[in-house]
């Protein structure tokens, strides 16, 4: 019978092996943040609570705000709440209290955290939260508009030389940009058109457009306060020339004409907008997979400090050992960008002195003895 041996080296690499080996790959990172909430009826539990959310809501914020263009940030904040609240606290790895302070009924927390957000990444990129307003589908608006009196129609596109969207156009535009959409400038010059619904198209490619949002709106003086409206409007896809979308809408009230506008644009927007997010293309960053050894390993706080510093870099989305030889580990790493990005973030971090060098396909960390 032969009896194999292994030395207190052997057993702590083998162990270290099998723990990364089945710790599960997640995106951790670190920030700071602080939550407020007002403290009535002296509950300083319930406003415990509160301020919480509030951190953690904007510790969210902070992390989805560096992953999407600034186009998108006011339609993100408009919808990040709900998710925040679908997650609850489960992607909070840690936290710790900082500082608590209270002042005129005003509760403060200051908290550290750690936060996988890989689901986070996932929810934003599937919002299309993550594509850049010039890869947006350009949107041009031809909506013609007739009223309040008999004799008042307006459509830019009559003239050679167009003014510019009209009073209805211009407000549905602003509300689409700030909403992250890409919407196009009225044509600097027109050539004969087309008459009847091909007219909507011809004006799009005109201007360079792949959706063109058409129809009509009509005020009516219903009588000598109320004035009646109706909205006629669809969605159209230039290259296919499919209807995206098309809907009726009337509203009576005594209100002026854009009062009655934002009211009329506002019953449209979101279903308007849920055909559009269809055709936005999802940007989703190529992820290239690399290798990474880290050499010359002469105790595990700083091995694991290492590691830390590897997975907190958003560049970064998954770490595995491939092979434990002597003092050296070697991993399989997945990235966004280059090796050479990953190095000088690393040396950015300042964790331990090490040489480091790229061959090829592998990045080479060479810690350097104290």
């Amino acid at each position: 019978m032969s009896i194999s041996r292994l030395s207190t080296c052997g057993v702590f690499w083998l162990i270290l092996a099998v723990f990364f080996s089945l710790s599960p790959a997640r995106a951790e990172v670190s920030l700071s943040v602080s939550g407020m909430s007002a403290i009535t009826s002296g509950n300083i539990s319930q406003a415990e609570k509160i301020a919480f959310e509030d951190a953690f809501y904007k510790a969210y914020l902070d992390l989805a705000l560096r992953q999407v263009p600034g186009s998108s940030s006011v339609d993100l904040a408009q919808k990040l709440k709900g998710f925040v609240a679908s997650r609850g606290a489960q992607d909070i790895i840690q936290y710790q209290i900082v500082s608590r302070s209270q002042q005129d009924n005003v509760l403060n927390l200051s908290l550290d955290l750690k936060i996988n957000d890989a689901p986070l990444k996932e929810w934003l990129q599937s919002q299309t939260f993550t594509t850049p307003l010039g890869l947006r589908p350009l949107i041009l608006l031809a909506i013609t508009t007739r009223g309040p009196g008999p004799a008042e129609r307006y459509e830019w596109w009559s003239a050679t030389k167009p003014k510019g969207y009209s009073p209805v156009e211009t407000q549905l535009a602003l509300r689409l940009k700030n909403a992250g959409e890409n919407i196009s400038d009225v044509p600097q010059r027109i050539a004969v058109l087309p008459a009847g619904p091909e007219r909507a198209l011809s004006l799009a490619s005109i201007s360079g457009a792949s959706l063109v949002i058409t129809g009509s709106v009509t005020h009516k003086s219903a009588d000598s306060i109320n004035i009646e409206s109706r909205m006629d409007i669809s969605l159209i896809d230039v290259k296919t020339k499919q209807c995206l979308f098309s809907s009726f809408i009337t509203l009576k009230g005594a209100v002026d004409v854009k009062t009655m506008n934002e009211l009329l644009i506002t019953a449209i927007l979101d279903q308007i907008r849920s055909e559009i997010a269809k055709k936005v293309v999802v940007i989703r960053p190529v992820i290239n997979e690399k290798g990474l050894c880290v050499e010359d390993i002469k105790d595990y706080d700083t091995y694991q400090s290492i590691m830390n510093a590897l997975r907190s870099m958003d560049a970064i989305t998954k770490i595995t050992v491939s092979s434990i030889q002597g003092h050296a580990i070697c991993h399989t790493i997945q990235i966004k960008g280059s090796l050479q990005d990953i190095l000088d973030g690393f040396k950015q971090k300042q964790i331990a002195q090490a040489d480091m060098m790229i061959e090829g396909d592998r990045a080479y960390i060479h810690i350097l003895n104290p």
